[in-house]
């Protein structure tokens, strides 16, 4: 049985040969681009590093939209603009008086991000103003300092008098201890938390600290619990310790003595 040759007909119509001249011209602008040649015997790429990684990003990378009135966004490597400075992002004074003088003198201040649009890495402002807000963080320096520092102090007095009210037969040692980890400055911990009432801090940073020096918590992860069975199995204990520093009816001491004991040889399994 003789087989008929089935020939592929190629549009003529002028829409048709307009979209192959295009994909035929985008092709070879890619190959010439991208792909590699021959130099002193090595094979390198048509493109050089810094320019593969721009082509990468130029063409996904998308920057989140402005909504602040003398305010755009830009990215890294977009090109700095006459009279302006960049201002790194870390110092909280500096970059929220570049911005607020910015808007004042209605000049236009940029948002920068990186190369992915992903992560902001600062302002760039006008010069002068940078100037100006760079003098103005000096001279204030030290007087920011100490605010902050009476700050802190009302924030750990606060701290010890939910502390006292609420645990008012804890030992003094405990309440010193749980004052310096769990509601230090700068730690993340729960004591510094903005998510949740002074009580509330002050229960877990009391059930954080009896769990880790008054159980044998630490020696049941040793032994290979996961944190969760190691937080159950020490619950009772912490539970009735607690009790008894706020005051309340709690387990005879040597009853806690004997669980602890039970507790600190576990067989896992």
């Amino acid at each position: 049985m003789l087989k008929r040759r089935v020939t592929k007909r190629t549009s003529t119509s002028p829409r048709s040969i307009l979209a192959r001249n295009r994909k035929s011209s985008f092709s070879k602008t890619f190959d010439l681009e991208t792909s590699p040649r021959k130099i002193n015997g090595r094979t390198k790429s048509a493109l050089p590093k810094n320019s593969r990684q721009t082509s990468k990003y130029s063409r996904y990378a998308l920057l989140p939209p402005s909504t602040e009135p003398f305010e755009k966004s830009c990215f890294e490597r977009d090109p700095l603009l006459p009279g302006y400075a960049f201002v790194p992002k870390g110092d909280v004074y500096i970059t929220r008086h570049c911005r607020s003088k910015t808007k004042e003198s209605q000049q236009m201040f940029y948002v920068v991000y990186d190369n992915a649009g992903k992560r902001s890495l600062g302002l760039r402002v006008p010069s002068d103003i940078y100037a100006e807000v760079l003098n103005s963080a000096a001279a204030t320096a030290e007087l920011r300092a100490n605010a902050v520092r009476l700050r802190d102090r009302r924030d750990i007095a606060r701290a010890r008098q939910h502390l006292c009210l609420q645990f008012p037969l804890m030992p003094v040692e405990s309440l010193e201890m749980i004052l310096d980890h769990a509601f230090l400055k700068g730690s993340g911990r729960v004591g510094r938390t903005s998510m949740k009432s002074d009580e509330r801090k002050a229960i877990l940073a009391v059930e954080a600290h009896i769990r880790h020096l008054h159980t044998p918590y630490e020696a049941l992860l040793d032994a290979g619990m996961t944190r969760q069975q190691a937080r159950e199995a020490v619950w009772d204990t912490v539970q009735a310790i607690k009790a008894g520093w706020e005051g309340g009816e709690s387990q005879p001491m040597h009853s806690l003595t004997l669980r602890m004991h039970s507790l600190a040889l576990p067989s896992v399994g």
